[in-house]
């Protein structure tokens, strides 16, 4: 009978002195078609997902080759993020909205309220929303986060807590966990939209600022989860996250590996073409590469391994050789100590960089 043994290593600090926060290569990339004509604005999302844990998980099964058993190996790994608030956060999103609100209207563009939109055919069923509260059900390991004292429309929550998008390709993405395809799905319907607002610009802001970029790891005769501390906004990236999840037919709890699709993009959609349907015209932005944002978190890697118990030898017993090896399990901790203000404008700087620059583009482009 193979024994389980469990090794809990305490979670260990991770602290960083480091200098002024600098920015890494910027290199931004857009996409337009269409004549962009309209001056006005209408927000429909403005959104900023933080991360601000990981929980990670590898297994490995064991085996019998060659008069050798191997038992199971198990690591997890959960590295979080010390010393920021969701006060932080939200007063950080807050800054950043009214930033680029006054932004578009030093370029001349006029900014619709949020029940603007209140009447129209393409909101109706969804409910209102002042004050959108911060959430950790959009994504694992992330804090949504939207900007207070504006109007948001949301078709609902599911059961999991997330936002409802509209239409039938909505409903798939979100049965196959496809975050970014169900935006992009959404953000196409925008011209219905724009047709009921005088073809105004319906504009669709989500950003990412992630601290980890996972590390592929030789896993050996073993188990192992590497990853390495990076302050960031992806161009594009998946990171994975294990979540515990309950059967509906039982009580015990398993757990699943999920995938996240972290893009940062803004999109302004205007009017809409009577025969199918989309836009006129429509700019995005988005990243071509990473944007680093140096000094605030330090370069370390961070790993958990658990080391495969190898039996050569066996037992002799009168129904022939015997072998035993034990599973084992490695569960190991980090919290990453960083200062808070130096987080905070390092990740604003980013953040409104891309802001500023993609406001800017569409605006030259617009005639």
């Amino acid at each position: 009978m193979k024994k389980h043994i469990i090794f809990s290593l305490a979670g260990f600090f991770i602290a960083f002195n480091l200098f002024a926060q600098s920015l890494g290569e910027f290199k931004p990339k857009d996409k337009v078609h269409g004549k962009l004509v309209s001056k006005e604005i209408y927000i429909a999302n403005f959104s900023i997902n933080y991360q601000v844990y990981n929980q990670k998980e590898a297994q490995k099964g064991g085996s019998f080759t060659g008069r050798m058993l191997t038992g199971k190996t198990k690591a997890k790994l959960s590295v979080g993020l010390n010393n920021i608030s969701a006060e932080d956060l939200q007063q950080l999103t807050n800054e950043l909205y009214q930033d680029f609100i006054r932004d578009l209207e030093s370029k001349g563009y006029t900014i619709l309220k949020g029940d603007a939109a209140a009447n129209t055919n393409y909101y109706e069923g969804y409910e209102r929303f002042t004050n959108m509260e911060m959430s950790l059900s959009e994504a694992p390991g992330l804090v949504t986060v939207y900007p207070q004292n504006r109007v948001f429309f949301v078709k609902g929550f599911t059961k999991a807590g997330q936002k409802k998008q509209g239409g039938f390709f909505g409903a798939v993405s979100r049965l196959q966990g496809s975050n970014n395809m169900d935006r992009f799905q959404q953000v196409q319907t925008y011209s219905k939209l724009s047709s009921e607002l005088n073809d105004a610009n319906i504009v669709d802001v989500d950003l990412y600022v992630l601290f980890l970029n996972d590390e592929k790891a030789y896993q050996g005769r073993g188990a192992k989860i590497t990853v390495s501390t990076n302050l960031h906004l992806p161009a594009i990236e998946n990171y994975s996250f294990t979540e515990k999840t309950t059967g509906a037919m039982s009580l015990l709890k398993n757990t699943k590996q999920k995938v996240v699709s972290c893009v940062n993009a803004i999109d302004f959609v205007q009017g809409k073409y009577k025969i199918g349907g989309s836009p006129l015209a429509q700019y995005s932005g988005t990243l071509k590469k990473d944007l680093n944002i140096d000094g605030v978190i330090g370069k370390e890697k961070i790993q958990s391994f658990a080391k495969a118990d190898v039996d050569y030898v066996g037992l002799e017993t009168i129904y022939g050789r015997a072998y035993r090896a034990d599973n084992e399990t490695i569960e190991n901790s980090a919290f990453i100590d960083v200062d808070k203000s130096k987080y905070l404008a390092g990740t604003k700087k980013a953040l409104g960089k891309f802001l500023s620059f993609h406001t800017q583009e569409f605006a030259e482009k617009t005639k």
